[in-house]
């Protein structure tokens, strides 16, 4: 270790520049690829919509007073199940990917820390609507989902579908059918009895992308009550009916509430498959810039590694020469130049690991981004450790290179 540590003391320049430079690395890849993370979840995270080319979504209707009754989008609803092509039709307060309203709340299950933040969906038909894949249990009956809520529904109690990732979270083992879920953390909140599991329901507030939960969801049936902004989803048979349909669809929205809504807020009506690329554009678009910029800090880190440690060999060629003479082996050599490079890159990742904490606390206070989890600190480590070893393998083998004659040469 003498031969290793003391060159470093003695000029320090370069193995400062390397510290400071695989500390800066550090720090930004880390918290690059703690959001490039987060980008990707609502991307990669199952929606659970089947056929996304067959659901045509009406939403951003919104009345000129009052919220129109229940009875009232009932008509409407009916109107829309008569288009030719169409599978099913069913009215809600919100749907995946429609961004304008949130229906979320805090669900309890068996179990004193057994909770979860869920996203409730309130509407009729919404299984075959959205073409959710039961995994247990029923769907909603006929009566079930004529229910007309005098509110919103969901302090109302009832029967309920819950998401696979939410029985497992609420539930010992994801045995869900028959319990009974809590909603809200008051002891006398609404309860709902637990009727079906479907496979997948992403919820439709994603704007924290990391979220754990993102995959927690619920099902009521019914019609919500008092509610400005609903939503039409509607399925057709096939998906070449669904250009037809959707002017069908248009049409008739507009016949039967055009004159009551705010003028100058248009509705959408859009494929769900589109709605999802458009909501989802913006976390693909950061995912393309954070892996860039992940991409270019390592590569130029690899590049200065390299250069520097060139550098720090080509200025003891001589001395690497004088060792080989004394009898110092190729690997020798190898091991040396690897093993002070271990060194400086493991101060640079000692310095980065405090630089990453600290830049991820000014992005909490001014971001509203989550903390960075602990496992980012040893895999970062890690990775510039690697790429470390991965720079100076070039180095290593040129410095081992050095013929013994070299240093009769030099002197």
């Amino acid at each position: 270790m003498r031969h290793i540590v003391k060159p470093l003391f003695r000029h320090r320049m370069m193995p400062l520049l390397v510290v400071l430079q695989v500390a800066l690395a550090c720090a930004i890849a880390c918290n690059a690829l703690f959001l490039l993370q987060q980008k990707l979840v609502p991307i990669l995270t199952p929606d659970g919509v089947g056929h996304p080319d067959r659901l045509i979504v009406a939403w951003d209707m919104i009345p000129k007073g009052q919220p129109w009754p229940a009875p009232r989008l009932l008509e409407v609803e009916r109107a829309l199940r008569g288009i030719p092509g169409v599978a099913a039709v069913g009215m809600a307060g919100a749907l995946p990917m429609t961004t304008n309203a949130y229906m979320n709340g805090n669900v309890h299950g068996d179990g004193l820390h057994a909770k979860g933040d869920t996203s409730v969906y309130i509407g009729d038909h919404l299984v075959d609507v959205l073409g959710l894949q039961l995994v247990a249990g029923r769907d909603f009956s006929a009566a079930e989902q004529a229910t007309q809520y005098k509110n919103i529904g969901i302090n109302d109690n009832g029967p309920t579908i819950i998401t696979q990732a939410l029985a497992e979270q609420l539930f010992p083992g994801g045995d869900a059918l028959g319990k009974v879920v809590r909603i809200g953390d008051d002891a006398d909140a609404a309860r709902r009895t637990v009727v079906g599991v479907v496979a997948h329901l992403m919820r439709n507030k994603f704007g924290q992308d990391d979220r754990a939960d993102i995959d927690y969801s619920m099902l009521f049936p019914g019609i919500p009550g008092n509610w400005p902004i609903p939503v039409f989803g509607i399925r057709v048979s096939h998906a070449a009916e669904a250009a037809h349909v959707r002017k069908a669809v248009k049409a008739i929205v507009q016949r039967e509430l055009g004159t009551e809504m705010v003028q100058g807020i248009h509705p959408v009506y859009e494929m769900y498959g589109d709605l999802r690329n458009r909501m989802l554009a913006r976390s693909k678009a950061a995912v393309w810039l954070l892996a860039g910029v992940s991409l270019i800090v390592l590569l130029v880190t690899v590049v200065g590694i390299m250069g520097l440690t060139s550098y720090w060999v080509q200025q003891r060629t001589r001395q690497i020469g004088i060792r080989r003479a004394l009898g110092a082996r190729r690997g020798d050599i190898l091991r040396e130049v690897r093993a002070e490079n271990l060194l400086v890159v493991g101060a640079g990742i000692v310095l980065g690991m405090a630089l990453t904490y600290a830049i991820n606390l000014w992005l909490m206070r001014h971001y509203e981004l989550a903390r960075l989890p602990w496992p980012y600190l040893p895999y970062g480590a890690a990775l510039m450790l690697l790429l470390g070893q991965l720079a100076v393998w070039l180095p290593a083998r040129r410095a081992a290179g050095v013929p013994p004659v070299v240093a009769t040469r030099a002197a």
